[in-house]
């Protein structure tokens, strides 16, 4: 597991508008160009943000993502797709 890798996708999806494009047209490709295993591109694909939190990427920027991505929404809408992640917790 590359944290760094994944927060690296992160950035340029978030910040480059030419791989955000790229990201949303066609997210296998625009993944495949990071150092990242099957499981991780997977994350990214499926914008799991909470699988990417609980692997130790930063919780800003996946909340950036989420709002590249899917925004408008709420920080809520934001929230509550963390809480519906099985974090292992009681």
């Amino acid at each position: 597991m590359s944290v760094y890798g994944l927060e690296m996708a992160l950035y340029d999806i978030t910040t480059k508008s030419p791989v955000r494009k790229q990201f949303i047209a066609a997210p296998e490709a625009a993944v495949a160009g990071y150092a990242l295993e099957a499981d991780e591109q997977a994350m990214l694909q499926e914008l799991d943000v909470g699988r990417l939190l609980d692997a130790g990427v930063s919780p800003m920027l996946t909340l950036g993502l989420w709002m590249c991505l899917r925004g408008p929404q709420t920080l809520l809408d934001y929230l509550e797709a963390v809480a519906g992640h099985d974090q292992g917790r009681p």
